[in-house]
């Protein structure tokens, strides 16, 4: 059976981020959140052609982006900027898509209660046993920012997941 999740879905999902914004005095670090698919067209000249588009719908193996844009709207400079995302239940996390420059980036594998850099992190297996995490296990996402955000300034982060 097919299953197919809808847009208001994701936007919920992608609304759900936990993000905490420890800014300087005139800092005000506004987040707006997205969750996009690829879509491939040819155009009349036969040059494929990839985009991301909101996904208002899909399919159970079709990797989706979870963006967190961020914007400095104050006047000061924003510091110790922490944004956590959680991964959809629905959704596994595809490994190596949330690494970027400019930012620590750790992981949780017990739903958020703790978070550690990828390669350290264990969980028990069903077999009773520890062993090491897989992507697959991994439960939220944390950046955290290395350098200020100048007043004005933007970035973003994102990561990819399938759907289970």
């Amino acid at each position: 059976m097919k299953r197919t999740f809808t847009a208001l879905t994701f936007i919920f999902l992608s609304m759900v981020i936990a993000a905490a914004a420890m800014a300087q005095d005139g800092a005000l670090v506004k987040l707006t959140s997205e969750v996009l698919r690829e879509v491939v067209t040819v155009d009349e000249s036969g040059t494929k052609i990839t985009q991301l588009v909101p996904a208002t719908s899909a399919m159970p193996g079709e990797v989706l982006t979870f963006t967190i844009n961020y914007i400095n709207e104050g006047d000061g400079e924003a510091t110790d900027i922490v944004l956590t995302n959680p991964i959809p239940e629905h959704m596994v996390y595809q490994g190596g898509s949330a690494e970027r420059e400019g930012v620590t980036t750790t992981y949780s594998a017990d739903g958020g209660g703790t978070y550690g850099l990828r390669e350290s992190l264990t969980v028990t297996g069903d077999d009773g046993r520890k062993r090491k995490a897989i992507p697959s296990d991994f439960t939220h996402i944390r950046w955290q920012l290395i350098d200020p955000v100048p007043a004005g300034g933007s970035g973003r982060v994102s990561f990819k997941a399938s759907v289970k």
